[in-house]
């Protein structure tokens, strides 16, 4: 069984490990154990400029297909360039982006010509993505409420050759009250208590709390409130 840390235990808050024990009982333990194994990491290739098979042919790193996402690839912890600092990158060839948030555009499958808002945008991994998918076609509205962030988010759009986006930062019950029904469909990746980092980042581990937990959710409320009369 996966121990559970005593009070100070520097892997994994004691209150997040009962609380996960209490909502998934007997797959508690191999979800806990998944928490301490290695990130993986990902790329997802810019398919407004390159196919994935062209990328193939020419990538420096070898890569192992993310099974949800025909653009998306696993690139091994070892490669001697990293993919980050790669000139590719920053030519705008691929996006580093965990596997896992790659289905999130996958699912909402957004279609070239429609009317599409990313509520939560920066830094802008899944705003290329939906641009990506849209094929550049129709309007990708990208917005965050925090101004200071769609300074990276402008930056990533550009990097990827985006030409249909709307870069806003707005309170989603604005952008509600001026555009009712406006989009064609809305994603909506909210703030939230960080427990997806704990693989990568030790400090989303030392300061999550049952409190933070609560008052994400209590505003992801309020987002998805303003999201449901958006569509």
């Amino acid at each position: 069984m996966y121990p559970s840390p005593s009070p100070g235990d520097p892997t994994l808050p004691l209150a997040f490990v009962e609380r996960m024990r209490t909502l998934l009982g007997d797959e508690a333990d191999a979800f806990l154990a998944s928490l301490e194994a290695p990130p993986r990491l990902g790329l997802r290739l810019n398919t407004l400029k390159v196919t994935p098979d062209a990328f193939r042919a020419l990538s420096p790193f070898p890569l192992e297909p993310v099974p949800w996402c025909p653009e998306g690839f696993l690139v091994p912890p070892d490669v001697e360039v990293r993919p980050g600092r790669h000139p590719y990158h920053a030519a705008g060839l691929y996006y580093l982006q965990d596997p896992s948030a790659m289905a999130a555009a996958m699912l909402l499958d957004p279609q070239p010509g429609e009317a599409v808002l990313d509520l939560a945008a920066a830094p802008g991994g899944k705003a290329t993505h939906l641009a990506a998918r849209m094929r550049n076609q129709g309007l990708l509205v990208a917005n965050d409420v925090v101004r200071g962030r769609t300074r990276a988010l402008v930056e990533n759009l550009e990097r990827f050759g985006v030409t249909h986006t709307l870069v806003t930062s707005e309170r989603p019950e604005r952008l509600a009250d001026r555009w009712p029904e406006g989009f064609d469909r809305v994603l909506v990746d909210a703030p939230c208590s960080g427990e997806g980092l704990f693989r990568r980042w030790p400090q989303a581990r030392r300061e999550w709390r049952p409190a933070v937990v609560t008052g994400c959710a209590l505003r992801q409320r309020t987002i998805l409130d303003a999201a449901a009369r958006l569509v």
